[in-house]
């Protein structure tokens, strides 16, 4: 009897592939005993997916995705329901795998079946989002949603023929993605925001935020930094940041006008940062309508600045930035 059960070194590849294409995931497990791929019964109750009527439904559902997928606006909203149906259909995989296997065994893994399908999905949305907010060069939505499809056919089919292959298969990529994948998982959420505020956007004015209303750890960064306005007349506004420091990271945190040029206050490893824009030129100050955005200028790769759509409006960022509008 192995020390291992087959079924734990299949648990983490087939939920990272749940993460990144739940139903073609599901379409090829439940696929592979009917058109011979995998001769043996399938592990667990995984055989249960054959079904000629869950084939039909993840089929229609593969479509659906692959169809929302070619529009930003569209992808957005498919992604941030996801957010929640990603981690239970992983947690659902789980107990269809590890059926049989002793009652701890079964919640540990769906706890980290979960968990590995949400994190995929986080880091997955959260690239398609940034290429969406322009941040370099985009490739062909199609072009990506094929090397997606071909890293889920390939994680499943390793993890039915070789199952400790696909196992070392996830563990490199999440190691090659460890330094990236914080700031994935900000861009996806700073997104959902971003939606949700522009649902709700009718319900309250465009306006800047009084610092009242600010989160405390804005209010002790500017004052551990001495960067209050004299009597405190600040006004700030959630947004997020792109290369501000010159590196592949995007960051959520606040814009605060203080009377000069404005800083972008965020937090970093249980510390606060606050960068001064006015070390910046401006390009451009785009309304995309969900989002506005402040394109800036640097020596290295353009950095940019976003507002939600909830936000100040495009002339109300017009009137508070007039250091930056004139440097550019």
């Amino acid at each position: 009897m192995p020390l291992i059960a087959p079924e734990i070194l299949i648990l983490p590849p087939l939920a990272v592939a749940a993460g990144v294409d739940l139903y073609l995931t599901l379409l090829l497990i439940g696929a592979a005993p009917t058109l011979g791929l995998w001769p043996l019964p399938l592990p667990g109750a995984l055989g249960d997916l054959d079904s000629p009527s869950v084939l039909i439904t993840v089929g229609i559902f593969y479509l659906l995705e692959f169809a929302a997928e070619r529009f930003p606006p569209a992808a957005l909203a498919w992604n941030a329901f996801h957010a929640i149906i990603r981690p239970v259909s992983g947690a659902l995989l789980a107990l269809l795998l590890l059926d049989g296997q002793p009652l701890l065994v079964v919640f540990a893994g769906a706890l980290t079946g979960a968990a590995l399908s949400s994190a995929a999905h986080g880091m997955r949305s959260g690239s398609s989002v940034l290429r969406w907010l322009g941040a370099g060069v985009a490739p062909s939505i199609l072009l990506v949603s094929l090397a997606e499809d071909v890293l889920v056919v390939g994680l499943v089919s390793l993890s039915l023929d070789v199952s400790p292959a696909a196992l070392a298969a996830t563990l490199v990529a999440w190691i090659l993605l460890l330094g990236e994948a914080p700031s994935l998982l900000r861009a996806f959420a700073f997104a959902v925001w971003l939606a949700v505020g522009h649902v709700f956007r009718p319900l309250r004015p465009r306006r800047w935020t009084a610092v009242d209303d600010m989160p405390p750890w804005v209010v002790r960064a500017l004052e551990d930094d001495d960067l209050f306005a004299p009597g405190g007349a600040l006004r700030g506004t959630r947004a997020a940041a792109w290369r501000l420091q010159g590196r592949r990271r995007f960051q959520i945190g606040w814009v605060v006008v203080r009377g000069g040029a404005p800083v972008f206050v965020s937090r970093r490893r249980g510390s606060t940062v606050c960068l001064d824009l006015g070390t910046f030129g401006v390009d451009a100050l785009l309304d995309e309508g969900l989002y506005r955005r402040i394109d800036l200028t640097s020596n290295g790769p353009a950095p940019f600045v976003l507002f939600g759509s909830d936000g100040p409006s495009t002339e109300g960022l017009r009137a508070e930035f007039p250091v930056l509008l004139d440097a550019g």
